[in-house]
């Protein structure tokens, strides 16, 4: 492991010489023997070359494997990039799928930062094993990711990028609906630690007769919790109904940081990394939905407010769900 300073400052180094880089083999070889003596050479002999799929890629760490120590160690990274870069322009996490027909590791999460440098961008991924730095080109990530990507994407406001995500899918039916929360469930508190971002997320329904009331708020954090409302649903779904479909009341003492918490009467705490039983988690909003009223699956909609958190702007296409 190298550590906080070397991080910052081969994050520097990465990011003024890999500006103009030229995606030859030769030329990409020897910038990486180069930056490999680093760190008193302990990245020697560890970095991986491209040219197709075009990247250099820096291991920088080997945590523990299990959830929590992964996404510990990538925050202690990030922070340390961040502190020599300032803020990514993109962060977010990977579905299973990259560019150039690659799959992505690893399975307790796929967070990612990525600071662009015109044609270059130096991105913070998690590897197999720990957290990478990479350079690669730009466009082919961004070009991919804004048409098919998946997981969840932030835009830094203030970086005068974008990176739009077409909203074509919803669910079908309601087993459609459980794995689209399901998958996007499972990660989500290891990510969120990872990154440093929280995610605050409303989930409403349509439901005949009412406004569109607003059921489930997914927050995540260092642990994922899931309130449900009860507010003008069924009565199914209210009250001794509410805890006969599996809902823990509110405890008495505060789990949640007071800029997260909605207060709702009910409270899951799915729990953090590697913990989230998120088929569990998904069948529970799922036939709670359904009992309050919401007679489709692409009748619950993610709140448009979703996509907005300072300094980011979000799109969220690996949760398929309408936006309003």
């Amino acid at each position: 492991m190298i550590t906080t300073e070397e991080t910052g400052a081969l994050a520097r180094t990465l990011q003024d010489e890999g500006t103009g880089l030229r995606w030859t083999e030769a030329g990409a070889a020897e910038f990486a023997e180069r930056l490999g003596r680093l760190a008193d050479g302990r990245l020697a002999g560890r970095v991986r070359v491209s040219v197709d799929p075009a990247e250099l890629v820096f291991p920088l760490s080997l945590p523990a494997p299990d959830p929590a120590a992964q996404a510990a160690e990538f925050r202690r990274v990030a922070d340390a990039m961040r502190a020599a870069l300032g803020e990514a322009a993109f962060l977010g996490t990977h579905g299973f799928a990259a560019p150039f027909g690659r799959t992505t590791d690893p399975r307790w999460g796929r967070p990612f930062l990525r600071w662009r440098m015109a044609e270059t961008t130096l991105e913070l991924r998690a590897g197999a094993e720990g957290p990478e730095a990479v350079l690669q080109p730009s466009a082919p990530w961004e070009t991919w990711y804004q048409s098919v990507g998946r997981g969840f994407v932030g835009v830094r406001e203030s970086s005068g990028l974008s990176l739009d995500h077409p909203r074509h899918e919803v669910p079908t039916d309601w087993d459609d609906l459980r794995l689209t929360l399901a998958a996007f469930l499972r990660t989500l508190p290891a990510v969120t630690t990872a990154l440093g971002i929280p995610q605050n997320l409303p989930l409403y329904g349509r439901i005949p007769g009412t406004d569109t009331p607003l059921l489930f708020v997914l927050v995540s954090d260092a642990r994922l919790f899931v309130e449900f409302t009860a507010y003008e649903i069924a009565e199914a779904a209210r009250g001794a109904g509410a805890a006969a479909l599996g809902w823990p009341p509110r405890p008495t003492a505060g789990l949640l940081p007071a800029e997260l918490d909605g207060e709702a009467p009910w409270l899951l705490d799915a729990g953090g990394p590697g913990e989230v039983d998120a088929g569990a988690a998904a069948d529970l909003i799922v036939r709670t939905a359904r009992a309050a009223g919401v007679t489709r699956a692409a009748d619950l909609i993610l709140g448009g407010e979703a996509e907005f958190r300072h300094p980011f702007r979000f799109a969220f296409p690996g949760l398929a769900l309408p936006v309003g």
